[in-house]
């Protein structure tokens, strides 16, 4: 059995922007992940990578599954709402961009199950869902219609109603007790943690950042920067990368001269860092494996380390701290080497990201996320260099992943889903 203090550093390794009940953590032995996805057409950068970078994390202590949820695709309406369109592709593109991905970025995705909804749904399944139904109230099914990436209308068909009390069975029906996914399902997830409360089921929740729409337009930048950031990252699924939005996602197969075009012509605000899809990529992607709360959160709880006026920690207070580059990284790291070697070693990596100043031919290589934020967000970074660096280490990451859906035997799986139309 993994150290408890690794564990909770691996729950809230980054992508990973909140952990609920991670405290339950220290009852449970054997751990239990899950992700469901609908299979809804291309794979992107935020189905694959960023979930696929927690995927690897959950890899080191649990078992880790990818939930093929056809049914709930089938609500949604997904590839036309045909349910046998639908199965083949899950089981066939969709598993296979999921495999090739995890293992593009060094894991093992042998070591991953993937589940088909509609194989394991019997009575005992329903009758969850059920139960689950009577301890939810109507308002509540309401308000979580946004995890569907649609909002609430009269004229919804009324199966979307059933939809979060599938997704919450989903998790108790298959006794799992680390449910994983994007911000955007956080709804989801409190309806479950409450119903399992209930019933004295000990669940953890993780949810991983969502990178934004490429495309993102400045004006609705403007607007998110003026409001609730936190309420924004969870509401407006509209934001995150989307197979609908042309320009907006790239696509796990796309080729290394696709990858780097879109990136090139990406919304790239100089000197910000919310709502930035490319700072998101460096940030939870390219050095995931710096600056995480999990850290922070340790050498708090055991008193071994204060930042000047912060009593407590908790996520908001970090995050502000950390874009202001308010934490002294080095010292931290210094504490967490003496103290444990096994923490260090799954909470720092050293990075080599290079940026190439276009107009004077100079070149930097970034070793630590505080020294490239820091200049950064004091503008020493044109946004197109910036750009082109990020570009290329996203092309080098995907390259395998494109060339098997091109040459190798994945062309199949990518035909066969190029011929069935792709609806959002």
């Amino acid at each position: 059995m993994m150290d408890k203090n690794i564990i909770k550093l691996l729950l809230w390794k980054k992508p990973a922007i909140e952990v609920l009940n991670e405290e339950k953590a220290n009852k449970i032995n054997n751990f239990r992940h899950y992700i469901g996805y609908e299979i809804s057409g291309y794979v992107h950068l935020g189905t694959a990578v960023v979930s696929g970078y927690k995927l690897i994390d959950f890899m080191n202590f649990a078992e880790t599954e990818v939930f093929l949820a056809d049914w709930h695709s089938v609500i949604n309406n997904k590839l036309g709402g045909d349910p046998e369109v639908i199965k083949r592709i899950a089981r066939g593109y969709f598993t296979e961009a999921m495999k090739q991905t995890i293992k593009s970025l060094g894991g093992d995705p042998d070591k991953v199950k993937f589940v088909l909804a509609s194989e394991i749904y019997n009575n005992d399944y329903w009758a969850e869902v059920i139960k689950i139904g009577k301890n939810t109230t109507l308002n509540r099914l309401l308000r979580s219609i946004t995890i569907m990436g649609r909002k609430y209308e009269e004229s919804m068909p009324s199966a979307n109603l059933i939809y979060p009390l599938m997704q919450a069975a989903d998790i108790i029906f298959q006794k799992i007790n680390i449910a994983h996914a994007g911000i955007d399902q956080r709804k989801a997830h409190v309806i479950t943690i409450e119903y399992a409360d209930k019933i004295n089921y000990d669940l953890i929740a993780v949810h991983h950042q969502l990178i934004t729409n490429l495309q993102l337009p400045y004006e609705t930048f403007q607007k998110l920067k003026s409001g609730n950031i936190k309420e924004a990252k969870e509401e407006l699924s509209e934001l995150k990368m989307s197979k609908s939005i042309p320009g907006s996602a790239i696509f796990v197969h796309d080729s290394p001269s696709e990858i780097i075009d879109k990136i090139n012509k990406a919304f790239c605000p100089q000197k910000e860092l919310e709502f930035n899809p490319i700072w998101e990529i460096v940030e939870y992607l390219i050095f995931r494996d710096q600056e995480g709360y999990g850290i922070i959160k340790y050498l708090y709880e055991n008193n071994l380390y204060k930042i000047e006026n912060i009593e407590k920690i908790n996520y908001d207070i970090y995050e502000e701290l950390k874009n202001n580059n308010k934490i002294n990284w080095n010292e931290i790291y210094k504490i967490i080497d003496k103290e444990s070697n096994e923490l260090y070693k799954y909470s720092y990596k050293d990075i080599e990201f290079e940026i190439i100043n276009e107009k004077t031919g100079e070149r930097k290589v970034y070793n630590n996320l505080w020294d490239l934020r820091k200049d950064w967000i004091e503008g020493k970074i044109h946004p197109l260099d910036f750009k082109k660096a990020v570009g290329k280490w996203l092309a080098n990451k995907l390259e395998p992943v494109y060339k098997y859906f091109t040459e190798g035997s994945g062309k199949k799986y990518k035909e066969e889903l190029d011929s069935v139309k792709i609806t959002r």
